[in-house]
């Protein structure tokens, strides 16, 4: 059997938000031993595993759980610049786990790695990339995204769409990601509920940093970061091709104007008025124009115009092939994970309502002229 590890009980802590003192307190140890075991200064025995599995609802086996290399590299968030530290931590330490599922539970289904395009085939221009991407799942450049989730699940990306159910993202994080992973069979969360043009732009946002950033080395602190302005170019120009801007954008486009875009691509009208501006399709005094006007007409809490929320599919569809008949709670203990993660993110074992189709499928549909498809179903 694989030895105890004892970093995993760092782990523990973040995914429930707890000190090393109560940790102790919990389980009868002093605090100075937990610090030591996490350190790896002292071998994390079998009795404070069982205690550990009895006082915090996790099997012994989440501690057999080998750290990676990988478990490393800078996560990618969209989130406030006033986020709390412990609340990252927590997040961070959900989407590690989470990854770890979609990973293994794809791998044993016999899907497909992720196929993602190098930025240097495309002289690292986040917009051309979004081109490209649109362009493998068949979209035409006036061509809506009709489905975002969908769209990363058939790229090989797995998603999640409520890291955290029950709660909305009024908080400080709204979406997560691991650019370190994008070779393989990454996974991207929207945090908590959000309206389905915050979801749409903040899962296209963190694709861009799957394809973008895959050399990332450090954590990306600030919004205003170029990693940041690259994969919001990259999320934004996915869901509005830069030719459809171009042709229906210019200063003198009204602020009621942008609502049929809003309508037709499920992008919200500040992404798009910054979109515009980037592209230097209105100035700076036009922008702040239209900022203040969505102020004083109350669209900064609520713009008009709703868009569908989009479910997860993927996810669900592997677990149930590479686990069929098995309850969460086996599945818990075969891969070392907490027993009410699995509850939050997977449903019960039922028929799953739909199949994801494998971009090499869809690509035969095109038939010999390579022309596109126009079945929205293919996204």
């Amino acid at each position: 059997m694989v030895a105890l590890n004892g970093e995993r009980l760092a782990d523990l802590r973040d995914l429930l938000g707890v000190s090393q003192t109560t940790v102790a307190a919990t389980t009868g140890v002093n605090q100075a031993l937990v610090s030591m075991v996490e350190r790896g200064e002292r071998t994390l025995g079998e009795g404070l595993a069982e205690a550990l599995s009895r006082a915090f609802g996790v099997p012994v086996s989440f501690f057999h759980v080998r750290t990676e290399l990988s478990d490393s590299a800078p996560v990618t968030f969209r989130k406030k610049a006033g986020a709390s530290v412990r609340d990252e931590k927590r997040i961070v330490a959900k989407h590690r786990e989470a990854a770890r599922l979609f990973a293994e539970s794809s791998a044993r289904s016999g899907y497909q790695e992720a196929r993602l395009p190098r930025p240097g085939d495309y002289d690292d221009d986040p917009a051309i990339l979004a081109e490209a991407v649109r362009y493998e799942v068949g979209l035409a450049d006036d061509d809506p995204v009709p489905n975002v989730v969908r769209l990363a699940e058939r790229l090989g990306v797995g998603v999640i769409t409520s890291l955290e159910p029950g709660t909305t993202a009024t908080g400080d994080h709204v979406s997560i990601s691991r650019p370190h992973d994008a070779d393989g069979r990454p996974l991207v969360a929207l945090v908590a509920s959000c309206p389905g043009d915050m979801a749409r732009l903040s899962l296209a946002h963190e694709v861009g940093h799957l394809v973008l950033d895959r050399a990332l080395v450090r954590p990306v602190r600030s919004t205003r970061a170029p990693e940041e302005r690259r994969a919001y170019t990259f999320g934004s120009a996915l869901l509005v091709h830069d030719s459809v801007m171009r042709k229906h954008v210019s200063e003198n486009l009204t602020l009621h104007g942008y609502l049929p875009l809003k309508a037709r691509y499920g992008i919200s009208v500040a992404a798009l008025i910054m979109r515009a501006t980037h592209m230097g399709l209105i100035s700076q005094s036009r922008a702040r124009s239209l900022h203040i006007q969505r102020s004083s007409q109350g669209w900064t809490k609520h713009e008009p115009v709703e868009v569908a929320t989009e479910a997860q599919l993927l996810l669900d569809q592997c677990y149930r092939r590479a686990f069929p008949g098995w309850s969460n709670h086996a599945v818990a203990h075969e891969l070392g994970m907490m027993y009410r993660l699995l509850d939050d993110w997977v449903p019960d074992q039922s028929p799953p309502p739909g199949n994801v189709v494998w971009l090499a499928e869809r690509r035969s549909e095109r038939g010999a002229d390579g022309g596109s498809v126009r079945d929205h179903d293919a996204v």
